[in-house]
């Protein structure tokens, strides 16, 4: 039993746009011949690989495992011509990494420099995710990793813990504070509300104000647009930001987030050894 090399690559591209007008676009296919393909790999391998829901394509679960297959093989295919064509152990390749804002700028990117650095041939693609979207984005390989700031527990996902961020409540030092005005960088941001949850007191009140970015709620706090609650390690000896006191200690796990597999490339294997040496939070 032999996948067809085309209809994989129909496949694996669907699968990441989960659009077939896109996927179509992208492979320089018509909508029919793409359909065409996908349908005859669904025939020869007698199962589904997308439902089609109100906002469009989803890979079943089947068509979850045939991705990671997809994506393990072409990090194979790609480590061997590493190998053949470039100087003997040379790390070369590339590896799309996702995480949160508050640790992409502040503590992935740092902890990685120096190994860029010692390894011009890699190329890592840095992807900053609201963190209600970085499943997605590791479920239909737009990246081959992701961070968040909790454990996600699932089956068939391997978890490291690489620190903890601590929260803590701010207001400027140097402008007036409504103390009423917390602000997040987006309606789905739940920072605020488990902060106070993990208190013996909540604010009666709350007037939530959204600023983009976790670097748009530092501004506006300096600039006494009201308080938030923030990761301690990013206002680290701010002289315009003051932290309040009189609450717990309220932390979350910077955990980093894989599929399971037989066989991770030497790219791959750095990468986290480098994250897991290099992120010392908490």
């Amino acid at each position: 039993m032999k996948i067809s090399h085309l209809g994989l690559q129909a496949f694996q591209q669907t699968a990441t746009d989960l659009n077939i007008t896109l996927a179509a676009e992208n492979l320089g296919l018509t909508q029919s011949a793409l359909s065409q393909r996908i349908a005859q790999l669904e025939d020869y391998l007698e199962i589904s690989l997308f439902v089609r829901e109100p906002r469009g394509l989803k890979l079943t679960e089947a068509g979850e495992r045939l991705l990671r297959f997809a994506s393990l093989n072409r990090s194979l295919e790609d480590e061997l011509l590493t190998e053949l064509n470039g100087a003997k152990g040379e790390l070369a390749g590339t590896f799309r990494l996702a995480a949160y804002s508050s640790v992409l700028r502040s503590l992935v990117i740092p902890a990685l420099a120096d190994f860029l650095r010692k390894n011009p041939a890699v190329h890592i693609h840095f992807q900053s995710h609201e963190i209600a979207d970085l499943p997605k984005a590791l479920s239909t390989i737009s990246a081959d990793a992701i961070i968040m700031d909790y454990q996600w527990n699932k089956k068939g996902i391997t978890e490291t813990v690489l620190g903890y961020e601590e929260f803590v409540a701010i207001e400027s030092a140097s402008y007036e504070t409504p103390t009423d005005v917390y602000l997040d960088h987006s309606p789905s941001d739940n920072a605020t509300e488990e902060f106070f949850k993990n208190q013996p007191r909540a604010p009666k009140k709350i007037r939530r104000s959204f600023m983009g970015d976790v670097y748009g709620i530092i501004d506006g706090v300096e600039k006494g647009l009201g308080r938030a609650i923030m990761s301690r390690h990013l206002i680290q000896n701010h002289k315009h930001i003051r932290v309040l006191t009189g609450y717990n200690k309220y932390k979350r796990p910077i955990t980093l987030h894989y599929f399971e597999q037989p066989y991770y490339s030497k790219l791959a294997q750095r990468i986290f050894a480098e994250l897991e040496k290099n992120i010392k939070l908490g």
